[in-house]
Formats: structure tokens, C-alpha cells, sequence
């Protein structure tokens, strides 16, 4: 039996924490509460002091995110830097946002099959119809304009391309832009077809959102390894890509 595509919290809970919608995958949540004593590693603290004390609260509820997805998975920390990337502990990828109200998320995996991940949390009430140009393909914008709540509809798509942009930051040769990747979103799921050269061969994309409660839009990506149209087999905990059934909706470049 297949897992349910993003078995995530559907209102923003402090400490959130569970498995992700790939086997040996996690997700989490932290809001960081006003005037709270932050306890992070040793390393971590060192740099969260290097911070401006603007940045600071999004570091650590971010950090502290990651160390909730990396305890479901029984990986301790701690998740330092490489240039503006957090770094996983070895053997993990993993991906962190921040979002306003000093909220930090956190996707993280083990599998080897999963190369990278990237996670997004927007507001959907943040982006206006303006931005749509630059944040939307034709296709995409035609999908925004026939919403009852066009902006959420916006701030899906922009989500999910800040996501893919991270899970692609370690990978791809340069940074895409909002143009290079068009998206189809389907019941929570992701169709993402991106341009060439982007993605490195023999790896394709996977995709999930969703809607929370208190306006916000939580995204998933995860490069996999191997071929596409992918089927998960929850039994033995790895990825069997058969073309019977479309699961977690994964395409290779266009």
C-alpha cells in the first residue's frame, strides 16, 4: 500500500515532527517562541552568533527543525554551512526554510537513492498578481488567473520553484530562474518539467504541496536517482520505479 503523498501537519504545530512522503525521509516544524533560550550545538551556536541579530531567530528555528527531522530518523547533529547551504551530517541531504513569524522547516532523507531535497514555506497571502509575470510561465499564469484566490494559487507555484531551486543548488552547474522550471500541480503532487542541462543525467524530480492552515503553502522536492515514474514499495523501504502507476509524479528533464 502506497503512503499518503505528504503526510504533513495540517496546521502549523510547534515541534511537528514525522516521516516524509519518501521511505527513510522526515519532516518538521519549529516556531520559535518570543524571548525564548535558544539551545543549539556548540557548533551552531558558534554560528548563530555570527549572525545579525535580525537573522538570528530564522537560523535557529530552522536549526531546530532540522534536528527534529534528523531525530525521526535516528541522526544526530549538528547541521552547519557550506557557503549559504546548510550541510547535513554525512550520509543525510536535507533542505531548510524559514518563514515570517520566526517559523523554521526542515526535509531531510537517508535514502540513497535521494541525491537531494528542497523544502519552501510561503504565506499565500504575500504575493500579488503583479508578480506573476515574473514568478509564472504562460501555462502557469493561465492556471493562476482561473482561481477563485488567484494569489494562492501564485504563491504555490513560487513555493515550489524556491524549493526546486534548492534541492538543484549543489547539482546543477548555475541557479535556475523562475522561467526555467514550468510546474502542474494534481492532488498534491508535483509535475515539473525544467531545461536542459539543468539536472544531472540519470536523476529526475519529484514533487508535493500543501495547503496549511493560517495561510501558508508548505513544498517538497527530492532528486532521485534512476529511472522515472516512479512506485514506492513501503514494505522493503526502497524506491521501485515501475510505469504501472504514477505515485510520487516524477519526470526527468524536458
Amino acid at each position: 500500500m502506497s503512503r499518503p503523498p505528504f503526510p504533513t501537519p495540517r496546521a502549523l504545530e510547534l515541534d511537528a515532527a514525522g516521516p516524509g512522503p519518501l521511505p527513510h525521509t522526515a519532516l518538521a516544524l519549529h516556531q520559535l517562541a518570543p524571548d525564548t533560550a535558544v539551545q543549539l550545538h556548540d557548533d551552531e551556536m558558534r554560528l548563530l552568533r555570527g549572525l545579525p541579530a535580525r537573522r538570528r531567530a530564522d537560523f535557529a528555528a530552522g536549526r531546530l527543525a532540522a534536528r527534529r527531522a534528523l531525530a525521526v530518523l535516528g541522526v544526530p547533529g549538528p547541521v552547519l554551512r557550506d557557503g549559504r547551504r546548510p550541510l547535513f551530517p554525512a550520509g543525510t541531504t536535507g533542505s531548510i526554510s524559514h518563514c515570517t513569524g520566526h517559523i523554521g522547516v526542515s526535509f531531510v532523507s537517508t535514502h540513497p537513492g535521494v541525491a537531494a531535497t528542497g523544502i519552501d514555506l510561503e504565506r499565500t497571502d504575500r504575493l500579488t498578481r503583479a508578480t506573476a509575470r515574473l514568478v509564472c510561465t504562460r501555462h502557469e499564469r493561465a492556471w493562476v488567473s482561473r482561481a477563485r484566490r488567484p494569489e494562492s494559487r501564485l504563491s504555490v507555484l513560487f513555493s515550489a520553484k524556491e524549493a526546486l531551486y534548492k534541492a538543484l543548488s549543489g547539482l546543477s552547474p548555475r541557479t535556475p530562474v523562475f522561467h526555467d522550471v514550468e510546474l502542474h500541480v494534481e492532488r498534491g503532487l508535483l509535475e515539473i518539467r525544467i531545461g536542459r542541462g539543468l539536472l544531472p543525467a540519470g536523476h529526475h524530480l519529484t514533487g508535493w504541496v500543501r495547503l496549511l492552515a493560517g495561510n501558508h503553502v508548505l513544498t517538497t522536492v527530492a532528486v532521485l536517482t534512476g529511472a522515472p515514474t516512479g512506485r514506492e514499495d513501503n514494505r522493503t523501504g526502497t524506491l521501485r520505479f515501475e510505469g504501472d502507476q504514477t505515485v510520487f509524479c516524477t519526470h526527468p528533464s524536458a
